[in-house]
């Protein structure tokens, strides 16, 4: 018998605040998917998380979110290496960055944080989730490709990873994760922004991406049980 998921041992991941508030009140097996998080993942953030987490506390509701505040001090990395954006974090840029204001600021921390847990050999590998597709392209898939062990997550990767596991252990179902998935797009859409019709294609193309990675996560969990 497979063990129990809370005797898995914790990937350590770096959570973005757009990911956090995108996974708000959206459910897994009876449960909200930041419980999830909270429980099952060793959470890493910077300190700029938590601010931006206070300041957009309007986009949450769920009573899990409640919890977020106090839990993100506790899960916060302060860098003592790699402490100086422009220098650790510059280099991947793609065009010159002044690093001044907010742009982008949970991105940078975040990539700090995970390229130091790496260099001082705390984690072997890091999960970076992050729905902010600007920061994808501005800097972070350079950094992952020069880093290969940043492994660049979705808000809707999550919900597969956790849905694969609770799927193995018959506490939810294929119609239940697919629902998350829908659910994960359309808050991403609901709380950030007017989306455009060039954006609708997007979250479009991207959902049905994930639902037939679904599809096929089902038919190995189905003959992994059987």
């Amino acid at each position: 018998m497979a063990p129990p998921m809370n005797h898995f041992t914790k990937a350590v991941c770096v959570l973005d605040t757009c990911s956090i508030i995108n996974l708000d009140d959206i459910e897994l097996a009876g449960n909200d998917v930041l419980f999830y998080m909270r429980r099952f993942f060793d959470v890493q953030v910077c300190g700029v998380i938590r601010e931006e987490f206070q300041r957009h506390k309007d986009k949450v509701s769920s009573r899990e979110a409640s919890y977020w505040n106090s839990f993100l001090s506790n899960a916060t990395y302060q860098p003592t290496v790699l402490n100086d954006d422009t220098s650790v974090v510059g280099p991947f840029y793609s065009t010159a960055h002044s690093f001044t204001g907010t742009d982008d600021a949970g991105e940078r921390g975040n990539a700090r944080v995970a390229l130091e847990l790496l260099i001082t050999r705390s984690a072997g590998h890091a999960i970076f989730v992050t729905d902010d597709e600007n920061a994808c392209s501005a800097f972070l898939r350079t950094m992952q490709r020069s880093f290969p062990a940043v492994h660049l997550w979705t808000s809707a990767d999550v919900i597969l990873h956790l849905g694969g596991v609770l799927l193995k252990e018959k506490k939810t179902n294929y119609e239940n994760i697919r629902c998350a998935l829908r659910d994960v797009y359309a808050a991403s859409a609901k709380k950030w922004q007017e989306v455009s019709d060039a954006e609708k294609a997007t979250i479009i193309k991207n959902q049905s991406k994930s639902v037939n990675s679904l599809r096929l996560l089902k038919k190995v969990v189905d003959h992994w049980r059987n």
